[in-house]
């Protein structure tokens, strides 16, 4: 297949509104000097519309498949409408636009350019600073703040090339320290002239650490080889540039964890992130504290981990395109399209993270969001007797795995075990996330299954499978871990870590039943959605709208929920599939779950704490990282 570029065509779109609909008009130009027959235009859009008067439309997913009801040639120079239908406000910002647009016919691909016209997307005003001044923050702006500084007079001088005396446990603290400076030291001896020292002290928690700056030296002291990563971070960012040198303050820090689990999870399905952006993600994650990393590996759109067992799923699952199994997404266009993790990549983040101090947590999604992999494997895990009729949230028919079929269980256990081999650490997450109502229904295989097994409901089957899982993790020394749809149909053991997304009300029920909880509430955790209702931000906007004094200001657990296991923010890529974007959607929202997770407070101190993330985006910026500006764009 090849993409004709002699002169793109143009659509154009135009959008009007009322309080019963929305219309899109699509407005396709031959530019061209020859005959389109058999032609189709393809876009991607992701929004629930019907086609219009005249045009017939087909979808997988966000992909549609446009033409008009009565096929008929293009000759060169003229047009056709075609005209899609939907809910009011169905365009709420730029990012809702379609996307990947390109024309097909028996033999081409033609590329094909949108403009959009006469869209009622207003830009608001921007509002004042609500917190009417930039206070400077404590003397030592670390972010998330320490549980106790103590301040002393005056600065010492940043050590260039320091003679350290470190434990074993502090040396991968101190490589990744050097790393981020771009520096060698000396190797670390035992001289008691040290300018540094990293002494192990047995009596600190888990990632505690205590960091003593003074004029004669630099005490870092914690238990584990975690703490002193959390001790060189703080060393890090009190590092100040002031008359052309760097200087420390001379203080004392006494700091550990409120939460013991703080994670980032990032998308790497819906578009692909290469290696190198996955380490610096741990690079920042362990400058501001995080330690587990939710890699979510599948979905619906792709399947991005080389499973041995089943080398379809890099061949197939992780790439899409025109003539590809898997059709275009998400705007990801005609052209092939994806990537894949191989086992010596796997073994790459793994080993970045662990030198962090940071646990990688795979995450397989299952039973929903498979349709990467039952393509790939349509012999194993589709049931050609299933006359189920659903429909996913992200527009998917075919997209969940059967838990009447032996293939199902046959690669449950494949790829399970592949997994346990790759990730060392003590959690896989399974998802368990959005299956949609009507699945399994028309299947005789679930049926036989819920009348051997005495279930009632459908959803039961989703605890049956995810039970199955477990167990076989369990075996393995893994602990499952899911959305929290996985706790429905009751079949997971009550110490299952669940993440709730959706909101206060599931994290109270979540810990009511006896879960730990995970929280990660969508309207201020999920960075995918945008920063504000002006159209030009980009991000989903199902969850409303998130800035960064949002998120910090609400805690992600309510005020009636006791002590629970941590906090995460979530990074869904369907609107990220480039290296800047991540950057502009991830930072600085991310650093108020910092905060919360390892402070165990926040939103009482607006300003200090935004005094505290300007100086950490003037860092990153310092580093190449293009976050969004904390003032309105």
């Amino acid at each position: 297949m090849s993409i004709q570029k002699p002169e793109v065509l143009r659509l154009r779109l135009s959008y009007a509104e009322d309080k019963q609909q929305s219309r899109l008009e699509l407005h396709l130009e031959n530019t061209l000097d020859i005959e389109l027959r058999q032609w189709c235009l393809h876009l991607d859009l992701q929004r629930d519309v019907c086609a219009g008067t005249a045009t017939a439309m087909t979808r997988t997913g966000s992909h549609l498949r446009l033409s008009p009801v009565t096929p008929c040639p293009l000759l060169p120079g003229d047009d056709c409408r075609l005209q899609l239908t939907g809910a009011p406000r169905l365009l709420q910002r730029l990012s809702d636009l379609p996307g990947g647009c390109y024309l097909s016919t028996a033999e081409d691909v033609y590329e094909v350019q949108l403009q959009a016209h006469h869209l009622p997307l207003s830009r608001p005003e921007n509002p004042p600073n609500p917190d009417g001044s930039r206070e400077q923050p404590a003397r030592s702006g670390l972010l998330p703040a320490a549980r106790y500084v103590t301040a002393t007079d005056g600065w010492r001088p940043w050590p260039v090339a320091p003679g350290i005396s470190a434990a074993a446990a502090a040396l991968p603290a101190l490589d990744w320290l050097q790393s981020m400076l771009g520096c060698h030291w000396q190797s670390p001896d035992n001289g008691e002239q040290a300018e540094l020292v990293c002494a192990v002290d047995a009596t600190l928690a888990e990632e505690a650490y205590r960091l003593d700056i003074n004029g004669d030296r630099i005490l870092l002291e914690a238990a584990t080889a975690a703490g002193f990563c959390r001790g060189a971070a703080s060393l890090l960012q009190l590092r100040e540039g002031q008359s052309g040198e760097y200087l420390l303050p001379c203080l004392r820090v006494e700091d550990q964890p409120h939460y013991r689990y703080r994670a980032l999870m990032l998308d790497c399905a819906r578009h692909f992130h290469d290696l190198d952006t996955l380490f610096d993600l741990l690079d920042w994650m362990a400058l501001y504290k995080l330690n587990h990393f939710h890699w979510h590996l599948t979905d619906d759109e792709a399947w991005r981990l080389d499973i041995k067992a089943y080398p379809q799923l890099r061949e197939i699952g992780a790439w899409r395109g025109h003539r590809e199994v898997l059709p275009p997404q998400l705007g990801s266009g005609p052209e092939r399209y994806g990537g894949y993790y191989s086992h010596a990549d796997v073994a790459r983040v793994v080993d970045y993270a662990a030198a962090r101090g940071i646990t990688v947590v795979p995450e397989i999604d299952i039973p929903g969001h498979c349709r990467a992999c039952i393509e790939a494997l349509p012999g194993l895990l589709r049931d050609p007797d299933d006359r189920s009729a659903y429909c996913s949230v992200q527009f998917f028919d075919d997209n969940v795995l059967n838990p009447g079929l032996s293939g199902t269980y046959e690669f449950l256990d494949a790829v399970l075990a592949e997994v346990c081999e790759l990730f060392p650490g003590p959690y896989v997450h399974l998802g368990a996330d959005e299956v949609p109502a009507g699945v399994w229904l028309g299947s005789d295989a679930c049926r036989r299954l819920m009348l051997r097994e005495g279930y009632r409901d459908p959803r039961d089957l989703q605890g049956h499978l995810l039970g199955y899982a477990q167990r076989f993790l369990a075996a393995r020394g893994r602990t499952l871990v899911g959305w929290e749809e996985a706790a429905q149909g009751d079949k997971l053991d009550r110490g299952t870590p669940i993440c709730a997304w959706t909101g206060d009300e599931a994290v109270r029920q979540l810990v009511a039943a006896g879960y730990p909880v995970i929280s990660c509430p969508a309207p201020r955790a999920y960075l995918d959605v945008a920063w504000s209702d002006d159209p030009g931000e980009p991000g989903l906007h199902w969850a409303g709208t998130a800035d960064l004094e949002a998120c910090y200001r609400q805690s992600p657990f309510p005020a009636d929920v006791p002590n629970a296991m941590g906090v995460q923010a979530n990074l869904w890529s369907e609107l990220l599939p480039s290296r800047e974007q991540l950057e502009y959607m991830l930072f600085p929202r991310v650093l108020a779950t910092a905060e919360w997770g390892w402070s165990g407070q926040g939103g009482d101190n607006w300003p200090e704490f935004r005094a505290r993330a300007e100086r950490a985006l003037d860092y990153l910026r310092s580093r190449g990282v293009r976050p969004r500006p904390l003032d309105p764009v």
